[in-house]
């Protein structure tokens, strides 16, 4: 039995942060009806396409196992049948801007009336509430204003991370807000709104550096990536094959390292004595590292590091680490199936060991409309009705 079996969830969510908070739920065993506009998700238009149109690569990794339905909400039957939907449904997801849904006559006082045990989860840039509430944002503009691109300034500027980093954690707290809340409704009966800003996902990954300067008054940042930890025998180095990762933190590990380096009279100089000394010692240490791990390959000292409990890592390509023997041992990585395309496509899974998973198909855009709306008592007659007024493709 998975772990959400039977709750059914409305998905209106698009783009990035709402579709990863239900691909969990639908990792999780839950039944997750994706309704799209007609042109479809905006996702489903990115490059990397395959076989079917409207099916970008993107998209797939993160709505596999979902049924889509195209409504048009701009219609009134649009409207009806989308409430019909939710009467039924557990949760709605949206990550529509503030006022959007009560435009739409479906504010969470009107959702509630209805469907008393409902959860609504909104997912926004800058929450429901707060003098930002009605600004747009994406990943960028998150990491532009919680300080996250200026905690890894260089001399070139403030670099942000080159991946939807944003997006993503929040669709992660998204979903546990709402387990929250469908504990809740466990013990009171009633669902709840749960409120998920961009901005908060993104304080909460830079908040040591908050809690820093709350104490302090210090902001750090403008240190390439190492915050107000500079600590060279934890940080990046070339070697003389790849780059290498290391991880001594604490005294036990750097006298470690120290020796698998072969050099275990540094171990008593005071420059590597302790951390603080490290710390005042920044450059003549990291200058150090540099010259030395010179003489290594990243492979080599890899695993003679790793065998002498140094945290420690290659520096590798996505392409590689997703064919590493541990990845594929775990099943951290799972195969969904893409129509008429030529093979299954790999995606990450929930991020932690799950009961097996039958291989979930990524959805044509409304190819569940009819057997979803079925569902709900219409015939075929209504249906031809509602595809003649533009509700449904």
């Amino acid at each position: 039995m998975n772990a959400l079996d039977g709750l059914n969830v409305v998905d209106l969510s698009h783009a990035i942060a709402g579709p990863t908070c239900t691909n969990m739920l639908a990792e999780l065993g839950a039944d997750v009806i994706k309704i799209e506009p007609p042109q479809g998700d905006g996702f489903r238009h990115y490059t990397e396409h395959g076989g079917a149109p409207l099916l970008s690569i993107p998209f797939a990794s993160i709505n596999a196992g979902k049924r889509s339905v195209v409504l048009d909400l701009k219609t009134p039957a649009g409207i009806e049948l989308l409430w019909q939907l939710v009467e039924r449904a557990d949760i709605l997801v949206e990550n529509f801007r503030p006022g959007v849904l009560a435009r739409l006559g479906m504010d969470f006082a009107a959702l509630h009336a209805r469907n008393p045990r409902l959860i609504l989860v909104s997912i926004t840039g800058f929450g429901q509430s707060g003098p930002l509430a009605d600004r747009g944002a994406y990943d960028h503009i998150a990491q532009a204003m919680s300080g996250f691109a200026m905690l890894n300034a260089t001399a070139d500027g403030p670099q942000k991370i080159g991946i939807p980093i944003i997006d993503g954690f929040t669709g992660y707290l998204a979903t546990i807000g709402l387990l929250a809340a469908l504990r809740r409704r466990d013990h009171r009966g009633v669902g709840e709104h749960v409120d998920v800003a961009m901005l908060d996902a993104a304080l909460k990954l830079v908040n040591t550096t908050v809690s820093v300067h709350s104490y302090t008054g210090r902001t750090p940042g403008g240190t390439g990536n190492r915050g107000f930890r500079l600590v060279a025998t934890s940080e990046f180095y070339p070697t003389a094959e790849g780059w290498i990762a290391l991880g001594a933190n604490n005294q036990p590990q750097v006298e470690a390292l120290l020796r698998v380096l072969g050099h275990p009279e540094m171990i008593d100089d005071p420059r590597f004595a302790s951390h603080e000394a490290r710390v005042e010692h920044y450059v003549a240490v990291r200058q150090w590292l540099t010259e030395t791990l010179a003489q290594w390959r990243a492979a080599d000292l890899e695993a003679r590091l790793a065998d002498a409990r140094v945290p420690v890592a290659m520096l590798r390509t996505v392409g590689e680490i997703a064919q590493h023997p541990h990845v594929r041992q775990r099943g951290t990585l799972h195969p969904v199936t893409l129509p008429d395309w030529d093979r299954p496509l790999d995606v990450v899974g929930p991020g932690f060991a799950v009961e097996t998973q039958a291989q979930p198909m990524v959805p044509v855009l409304g190819a569940d409309t009819d057997e979803v709306l079925a569902g709900l008592g219409l015939t075929a007659s209504d249906l031809a009705t509602l595809r003649q007024a533009g509700a449904i493709q």
